[in-house]
């Protein structure tokens, strides 16, 4: 604690955990920063709100006032973490010959400045990266429900055989872009807010699915709700996000 009461400690984001190449996922980011303000299973959503691409690799300042945490790297704000509500109603499970599409569609492929991606890059490997590929279920070409049949990888569990939550956190997160863009869609956006929460946690190897629908769009300015539903039909993590897109690319 500083002399104004301030609370500090840093957090590293390993290269590991990238979205973009030389920043964090977003949603993993979250995920690390909502834990600092409930723990698991908290019963209470958190409100992640991303200022800046955080860099890998290198000790970030957290800097704690009231029930609010500022990420920091030197003078630039990075981000901002505080509790929050949620109500986020989650759609039904599409049909299998959908998710049968959305399976052949999904994931950052080799011309994707993501393919590598921690989340939905098509270039990490079983063990290594998430491996959530999402793609649209209508085949409409617009705006539209995405989904990705996910089976975690036993080598990304816990002590306990299960996933951190901030594995979950990620897996709410690339999926909400897809159901915002349309499928011929170049542009490119970012998560700006996350709002969200861990409900139940989800074991290693168990097949799960993972939803994302859009809400809003207003300019550039995108909203997408994702959910994580375990092979029982339970929901185990909801999010809603908010998507800047990019004026020009990375």
């Amino acid at each position: 604690m500083d002399g104004n009461g301030v609370v500090r400690s840093t957090l590293t984001i390993g290269r590991r955990f990238n979205g973009p190449k030389d920043s964090g996922n977003g949603g993993y980011v979250a995920g690390r920063l909502a834990a600092l303000i409930g723990g698991p299973l908290s019963n209470r959503a958190a409100e992640i709100t991303l200022r800046a691409p955080p860099p890998l690799d290198k000790p970030l300042d957290l800097v704690k006032s009231g029930e609010a945490i500022e990420l920091r790297d030197g003078d630039t704000l990075l981000a901002v973490v505080r509790p929050a509500a949620l109500e986020l109603e989650v759609p039904p499970v599409p049909a299998q010959v959908q998710l049968d599409r959305a399976a052949t569609m999904g994931g950052s492929g080799a011309d994707s400045d993501f393919h590598k991606c921690f989340v939905c890059g098509r270039s990490r490997e079983a063990g290594d990266g998430l491996r959530v590929w999402a793609g649209r279920c209508d085949g409409s070409g617009d705006m539209g429900l995405a989904a990705a049949r996910w089976t975690p990888d036993a080598r990304l569990a816990d002590e306990d055989g299960y996933l951190p939550d901030e594995y979950l956190w990620g897996a709410l997160d690339c999926p909400g872009a897809t159901a915002v863009l349309r499928e011929d869609d170049e542009r490119m956006c970012l998560t700006g807010r996350m709002t969200g929460w861990v409900e139940r946690r989800l074991k290693a190897g168990e097949a799960a699915t993972v939803l994302a629908w859009p809400i809003a769009a207003d300019g550039r300015k995108l909203t997408s709700g994702t959910a994580v539903i375990d092979s029982q039909g339970r929901v185990c993590a909801r999010a809603q996000i908010l998507w800047i897109v990019l004026k020009e690319p990375l």
